[in-house]
């Protein structure tokens, strides 16, 4: 096989991979159906879609979480359908949000981690609200030469910014601009490293079955540790 066939197979590859929001939506597919189903943090761009997606795929008793208020394409297309998708607006982080939903089968987040100033909070939490199957999806930063890294950016000296942050279509608060305390969930608090992330996952009692990554995202499908064998 010559070298211009090792390219040409590689980037069929390359384009035969699911991106980011596809996998995502591939992993909803295969845990959600017959199961009760969340999406925390489901509005922000995205207005319900995931929660929808679920419900489309054969989930039961589907809910979406977030701190802001639904949106009025939330409120349309829920209403084109029943409707069928129940809207809770509250804090992840709010000690009596898992008490007030109840356990979930399926709990998908994506998106909202690297927005937590304090993300084991956050993780205990999904942990909390998890029955079988997390689905976390995160921006993260490439590994470093220690693993389980992660970098806090509010007030990081712009020079570093470069190294760890790719532009991508949009504005990144509080980290393509300055931090400000009135934005709150809305800056980027955290660069993580997919290991990073992992080891949290860990500590709060979950088990990583599988881990997709991309340049600047991973995602994870995990089970509570004390309903599968054995921590990896």
């Amino acid at each position: 096989m010559t070298l211009r066939d090792r390219c040409a197979g590689l980037a069929a590859a390359l384009l035969r991979r699911p991106s980011y929001q596809d996998r995502l939506r591939m992993l909803i597919e295969r845990h959600a159906p017959g199961h009760s189903f969340v999406d925390v943090g489901c509005m922000w761009n995205v207005d319900g879609a995931y929660a929808f997606h679920a419900l489309d795929k054969g989930a039961v008793q589907v809910t979406g979480v977030d701190v802001q208020e639904a949106t009025e394409r939330f409120h349309a297309e829920n209403a084109r359908r029943g409707p069928r998708v129940t809207f809770v607006q509250g804090d992840i982080n709010d000690p009596t949000l898992p008490g007030r939903l109840g356990k979930v089968d399926v709990v998908f987040c994506s998106g909202v981690l690297y927005h937590m100033p304090n993300p084991l909070t956050t993780v205990e939490q999904l942990r909390a609200l998890c029955r079988r199957t997390l689905i976390l999806g995160s921006a993260t930063i490439p590994e470093q030469d220690i693993p389980q890294l992660a970098v806090y950016y509010p007030f990081l000296d712009a020079r570093f910014h470069r190294k760890l942050v790719r532009r991508i279509a949009g504005v990144k608060f509080g980290l393509d601009t300055p931090f400000r305390h009135d934005w709150y969930y809305a800056n980027w608090f955290w660069g993580f490293t997919p290991s990073c992330i992992r080891a949290m996952l860990a500590t709060v009692g979950f088990e990583t079955l599988e881990v997709y990554t991309w340049g600047r995202a991973a995602c994870f499908v995990c089970a509570p540790r004390d309903e599968t064998s054995s921590p990896s």
